[in-house]
């Protein structure tokens, strides 16, 4: 008798903590980043415009482009049809990011533009909130992350870069 009380007992344990760490392991709980113990973060919003550097229009279908620096992972958005794009992403705080603006379409958007990038410090970014007094430092952003793309030929494999005249 005792044996099978046991053994009913084991199976009930077993199966609440397998119940158990399914529930804690999904996403579908914790929806929101989690930092590992210890790491500082923020969260980055970097707000800007893409225009032609001649004319000042602006430029829609551009990608933008942060690279993480300490992970492999990076964003990308595109430009809208007034050439205004939105970054937002989780990172360490206090360390610059580097943004990328390249044209992927061609002559699709009015011209061939040449890739040009920029460095938004920390500095430069505005604290919006406060932390949770923790390890979450709050929501910083910059509104005039903006560029100027100029027309150029941008090489492409195997094609030359320059025309030479006979």
């Amino acid at each position: 008798m005792k044996k099978i009380v046991f053994t009913t007992y084991a199976k009930i344990i077993a199966w609440l903590l397998s119940i158990l760490g399914v529930a804690n392991s999904c996403d579908k709980f914790t929806p929101e980043v989690q930092v590992e113990y210890g790491v500082p973060s923020a969260d980055f919003i970097v707000r800007g415009k893409v225009v032609d550097a001649r004319s000042q229009k602006p430029i829609k279908d551009i990608r933008i482009i942060r690279k993480a620096r300490y992970t492999s992972a990076g964003d990308t958005v595109k430009t809208n049809a007034n050439g205004e794009y939105e970054l937002r992403f989780t990172e360490f705080p206090g360390i610059d990011h580097k943004i990328f603006a390249e044209d992927l379409d061609g002559l699709n958007n009015g011209g061939i533009y040449a890739p040009d990038s920029l460095v938004v410090n920390s500095s430069q970014m505005k604290k919006i909130k406060k932390g949770d007094g923790k390890w979450f430092e709050g929501p910083f952003e910059k509104n005039d992350a903006h560029f100027k793309l100029s027309h150029g030929v941008v090489a492409e494999y195997g094609v030359p870069s320059t025309t030479y005249k006979k």
